[in-house]
């Protein structure tokens, strides 16, 4: 009798706010190696090439108007020769290491902590302005979607080490969940403020990743039709859809993008319901890889699950969800859309793709798990809820089970970024790395040597992204970093 006691006064303090406080110390945690090899990371390829001009205008003039006008010149000329997409374009040009050597550390940090704060507002906005949650509650799922998002992202190079791919596709990511929270906002509130932030980031999405631009098109337009009753609403929602419109066309119809494409660029009917089918497939097949190569998110998503039936059994107010089977039809098929761009283009394509698919698939999974645990306590609304029973007979049992799917999931365990990246600080391979580079950027930062030749480094780069330059002076990577540090030349020798 004493030992239940003590257990049911453990469990009646083990509230959702004490599992809130775990799970943000959980992600921060996780986050801990990622900020840390933040300084070891370092610009590759692309940045250099599309910021070599900003940086040497800054060197002479010192003149932030003067590097504008340079990166505006580039954007231009990207956009004419290679690369439509104008708005991500001028940002590249905008690399921190344009205006202070070795501030690369700011672009994974900084990134990370938009992409927090971007799921942590939306969560906010829909579990406690809209669904009556408390505010603690609301970070439980933000963590879940990060943990899972950042742990066995696809592309680490993508998602933080590599400035042109993050700033691609992760900063139109960012916007995307900014917009998804103004979109709620105006309908809850039908402050016009909302439609003028959706206009100006829907220009930014139209201007750069045809994955967000997507994303936050079709939850748009998928609002509009079943959620929005009154017209005013409805028509006002045009207006970021025509900005982003406006910005998407002049993002496909640059130059650049017809010449990158080759003789096949261009829009063909046939193709297009093609792309629909594949993606429809194509997204099974993923669906499948995730169950057999990041289990483990699952097991975060079961653990949700427990604990949000606990936060909507005991709201006082009942949302409505009424049609859990088209929701979860509806975000499968957003879900599925991710794969169009790639699929549609038919040409060879970085892990930038795969980790939209994969956060949009994160995202959807927590929205359908939410939806559904809510149509069903609608159903059940009339029963009592015991809150220190459910804890003892479902939310104890569940944690137990995951402790010991862990141990059985250990393989799976070793591939989560944190591990990765503690492996790969801890080995020393990560200051082996620095010290390489280091040699390297005496070299670089020598305004006496106008020929630079660099020895070789090894390539263990474990999490960090970088591409080497190669013994051939007219590879592309020896010429944008020759162009950035102002040399004539620079080249890899083996001895």
């Amino acid at each position: 009798m004493k030992i239940r006691n003590i257990m049911n006064n453990f469990l009646g303090r083990f509230d959702t706010k004490k599992i809130s406080f775990i799970a943000v110390i959980f992600l921060l945690i996780s986050m801990i190696p990622i900020w840390y090899l933040a300084f070891y990371a370092r610009p590759s390829g692309d940045d250099y090439g599309y910021s070599m001009f900003t940086r040497q205008t800054w060197l002479q003039t010192h003149s932030l108007i003067e590097v504008i006008k340079t990166g505006l010149e580039t954007t231009k000329s990207m956009c004419n020769t290679w690369n439509g997409d104008w708005f991500t374009v001028f940002i590249f040009t905008l690399m921190p290491e344009v205006f202070v050597t070795y501030s690369f550390w700011i672009v994974p940090i900084s990134m990370t902590l938009m992409v927090m704060l971007g799921t942590i507002c939306l969560a906010h906005e829909i579990l406690v302005k809209r669904l009556g949650f408390e505010w603690y509650e609301s970070l439980i799922a933000a963590s879940i979607v990060l943990m899972a998002s950042y742990q066995y992202i696809p592309s680490t190079a993508i998602g933080m080490y590599w400035y042109v791919g993050v700033i691609h596709y992760m900063l139109p990511h960012v916007v995307a969940l900014f917009l998804l929270t103004f979109l709620s906002k105006y309908e809850r509130t039908g402050k016009m403020r909302y439609i003028i932030y959706s206009a100006i980031g829907t220009v930014m999405t139209g201007g750069s990743s045809y994955f967000s631009t997507l994303l936050v098109f079709l939850i748009y337009a998928v609002v509009m039709i079943l959620c929005v009753k009154n017209f005013r609403k409805i028509l006002l929602l045009l207006i970021p859809l025509l900005t982003g419109g406006i910005a998407l066309y002049f993002q496909i119809t640059a130059p650049g993008n017809a010449k990158r494409g080759g003789v096949g660029f261009g829009f063909s009917l046939k193709r297009v319901m093609e792309t629909i089918v594949e993606s429809f497939a194509k997204s099974i097949v993923s669906i499948g890889g995730y169950l057999k190569d990041k289990t483990f998110i699952f097991i975060m998503f079961f653990i949700l699950a427990i604990v949000i039936w606990e936060c909507l059994r005991k709201m006082k107010s009942r949302a409505k969800f009424k049609w859990p089977g088209l929701f979860v039809a509806i975000v499968y098929c957003i879900y599925a859309a991710m794969y169009a761009p790639e699929l549609y283009a038919q040409v060879e394509v970085s892990l930038g793709p795969a980790t939209m698919e994969y956060f949009t698939f994160v995202l959807g999974m927590v929205a359908s798990i939410i939806y559904v645990e809510g149509w069903l306590c609608n159903r059940l609304q009339d029963k009592k809820f015991d809150e220190i029973r459910y804890r003892k007979t479902a939310l104890a049992p569940a944690v137990i089970l995951c402790c010991i799917l862990v141990v059985f999931l250990k393989g799976n365990i070793c591939e989560t970024v944190f591990y990765r990246s503690c492996d790969y600080i801890i080995s020393g391979q990560a200051e082996d790395f620095r010290e390489q580079i280091a040699s390297q950027m005496d070299i670089l930062l020598d305004d006496s040597v106008k020929e630079a030749y660099l020895c070789p480094i090894n390539d263990q780069q474990g999490p960090l992204m970088h591409m080497p330059v190669t013994e051939d002076p007219n590879a592309f990577t020896n010429r944008v970093v020759a162009g950035f540090y102002g040399k004539d030349k620079v080249v890899m020798v083996n001895e």
